[in-house]
């Protein structure tokens, strides 16, 4: 079960000083004026933040989910491009298969914590968010990273790795 909002670490007004890895969702909020003005500081910082590999790979699913004929697409797919750009390449955090079945383990286990409460994991999608998210959080927590997000599932990550560090932030 998640912890509540108030036992959360949470994101100040300036770009965390240690290492620190950006979540799909910092990209995401920044890129589109949601969440606090850090977030748009940290994307204009991007080569000195650590980046995960599933986090690449969400950010280029957009090319292949968005609509090519929608309007707004070419300039959503541009800034996306744009901010992948100015991810250095040493910067991203790699797994292994040892990874890869820590993560598994990981988001199995909290899915089972979650069963039968208020966050329900029902779809193949929300299975493979959750792995991409165990994952993420396997990577940050072996290099020594805080993960910035906002996305509340990294608290029970932490409760299961307890050299995991995260800072939240909200959207508002």
């Amino acid at each position: 079960m998640p912890r509540p909002s108030s036992a959360l670490s949470l994101l100040g007004d300036t770009a965390p000083k240690g290492p620190a890895l950006l979540d799909t969702n910092v990209f995401i909020n920044a890129l589109t004026g949601r969440g606090p003005i850090v977030l748009r500081q940290m994307l204009q910082l991007l080569p000195r933040f650590f980046v995960a590999a599933p986090t690449r790979a969400e950010l280029a699913w957009l090319n292949g989910r968005l609509d090519p004929g929608h309007p707004g697409t070419a300039r959503v797919l541009a800034a996306v491009a744009g901010v992948q750009a100015h991810i250095d390449p040493v910067m991203v955090l790699l797994p292994d298969d040892a990874d890869w079945r820590a993560a598994g383990a990981r988001a199995g286990a909290v899915a089972r914590g979650y069963a039968g409460g208020t966050r329900r994991i029902a779809t193949a999608f929300d299975r493979i968010e959750l792995v991409h998210d165990a994952l993420t959080a396997v990577l940050a927590s072996r290099a020594g990273c805080t993960v910035i997000t906002e996305d509340r599932d990294f608290a029970a990550f932490a409760k299961l790795d307890s050299s995991l560090h995260v800072m939240f932030y909200d959207r508002r």
